[in-house]
């Protein structure tokens, strides 16, 4: 597996990719450095006052304790990686300079190295520990019927020249603001864009009223 490197003025720059993957995998013990340790703690200690037999044995139980729990908790986090393949996420990452993005897209796959997850979004692999967000794609589908419907409100005409020509248009509108379910209508946050539809209603109202009128004359 390869990190994706970027160019800038001529120099090789670290791209939030590589941030990503060398930040995970710095900082991990395993068992052969704590053995090491060990070692160096036997072949140093104080010959006038020896460790006990049994205080090495306590110490190795204690860190196979800990390295049991690792083991469950990364296999925990990898089943996880798995399960995100196809959804969208946004990752919060650094760059080289420090400073903090955020890179939002769907998973395309996972990859595993040296015991770790990496998300694959955009053509480019992230550590695991760089998720912040699983987006739910209801979340996503509410989000375009109420984009939806603010782009179509805002493509109105303006009310001053607003004539009977544009009355399916504001029907059009209408219908999708009514089919929005209630959550979706809360998600808009504003009552602004229902009183908004409501005023060019009014006068599409009045001009079919007006246009009545005048037939009937």
């Amino acid at each position: 597996m390869s990190a994706i490197a970027h160019i800038e003025n001529g120099e090789i720059v670290s791209s939030a990719t590589q941030d990503s993957l060398s930040k995970s995998k710095a900082g991990t013990a395993n068992k052969d450095d704590f053995l090491q340790l060990l070692v160096a703690q036997m072949k140093y200690q104080d010959p006038m006052e020896p460790t006990e037999n049994t205080e090495w044995v306590s110490q190795y139980a204690q860190f196979s304790q800990v390295e049991e729990l690792q083991n469950m908790a990364q296999s925990m986090s990898l089943s996880r990686a798995s399960s995100l393949v196809g959804q969208t996420v946004i990752m919060s990452v650094e760059d080289a300079k420090g400073n903090a993005t955020e890179i939002e897209g769907n998973v395309d796959f996972v990859s595993y190295e040296g015991g770790s997850a990496y998300l694959s979004i955009n053509g480019e692999l992230y550590a695991m520990s760089d998720l912040k967000h699983v987006v739910d794609s209801k979340y996503l589908a509410a989000m375009e019927n109420t984009k939806g419907f603010v782009t179509a409100l805002g493509s109105l005409p303006d009310l001053n020249v607003l004539t009977l020509q544009d009355k399916a248009q504001v029907e059009e509108v209408a219908s999708k603001y009514y089919n929005l379910s209630d959550w979706e209508k809360n998600l808009l946050g504003s009552d602004e864009f229902k009183a908004k539809l409501d005023t060019y209603i009014e006068r599409m109202m009045s001009l079919v009223k007006a246009s009545e009128s005048e037939s009937e004359g």
